[in-house]
């Protein structure tokens, strides 16, 4: 699929409001990427973005609700504070552990969930060579599903030689520290929308906020309907992509018909005529 060029540029509920995504680091300050999107029933157009500085959580420029589930600050003493990291489930089939790793934990949508965050416990291995970069994996308490799957489906995509590694230029390692130079969080869509105020998620959507890669619970037991029920392809692009904002890559546009999507795409609002994908560079191995 596609080429190495491609790398880096490369439901369920719906709002008649408009959808924002996106967060990028730009030369050590932050920028919020919007994107408006049109009413339920038009065709989605190219992409149309405006780049809006400020600080993030002061308030919603598109008047959005704002809730009071979880604020930065909040999250901010429950990481320093969190100690549980979930059990797998001894009471799990044999089918259920067979299931590939991308496609466990498929469960109902929800709204809101406990507010509280907590980092998962625990470490892995270096992933690839290179300088290291490490992150961290966090839950919302009390969504559905087993926290256990997220952390493995996180680990599995980021250590994959097609994402973030590029090639040995970097290398990646989970740990469970406060110091970790990437925080990949799922949480409810209330938390998403409060989290990353001032973008307007709207309940839908993902973003990136600083170093923290925000993915909304909804999306990750759903997918969005242009991936054509390719769950696992879809939960790989969300995490390369929010992830790829927290590394300071911002949003580009499908390069052509027919295309590989890049990485970097918004492909959650529409392929723009581009093939669905997940990985930072599709042929590397």
């Amino acid at each position: 699929m596609g080429s190495r060029g491609t790398r880096a540029r490369h439901r369920r509920r719906k709002s008649p409001m408009g959808l924002a995504l996106g967060l990028c680091l730009v030369s050590g300050a932050s920028a919020v990427l919007m994107l408006s999107v049109p009413e339920p029933g038009d065709e989605l157009d190219t992409t149309a973005e405006t780049a809006a500085e400020g600080p993030v959580g002061d308030g919603d420029p598109e008047g959005s609700r704002r809730h009071p589930a979880a604020s930065p600050s909040e999250t901010e003493d429950a990481d320093t504070g969190a100690e549980s990291d979930a059990s797998p489930d001894p009471e799990s089939s044999p089918d259920e552990e067979e299931t590939p790793v991308l496609l466990r934990s498929v469960e109902d949508e929800v709204d809101t969930a406990d507010g509280d965050i907590r980092v998962m416990k625990g470490e892995s291995e270096v992933l690839g060579e290179g300088p290291l970069t490490t992150f961290a994996v966090e839950v919302e308490k009390g969504l559905p599903g087993d926290d256990s799957d997220f952390v493995e489906a996180v680990e599995l995509i980021l250590g994959d030689p097609r994402s973030w590694g590029e090639e040995g230029d970097r290398s990646l390692q989970r740990v469970d520290g406060d110091d970790a130079d990437i925080r990949v969080l799922l949480a409810a869509p209330d938390t998403v929308d409060s989290m990353c105020a001032p973008l307007n998620t709207n309940g839908f959507v993902s973003c990136a906020n600083g170093n923290r890669a925000i993915i909304n619970q909804n999306r990750w037991v759903a997918g969005v309907e242009d991936f054509e029920d390719d769950l696992e392809t879809y939960r790989v692009y969300v995490i390369n992509h929010e992830v790829g904002h927290t590394l300071g890559h911002g949003h580009v546009d499908c390069p052509g018909e027919g295309e590989v999507a890049p990485v970097m795409q918004q492909q959650t609002l529409g392929l723009q005529g581009c093939e669905a994908n997940g990985w930072v560079d599709p042929e590397a191995d």
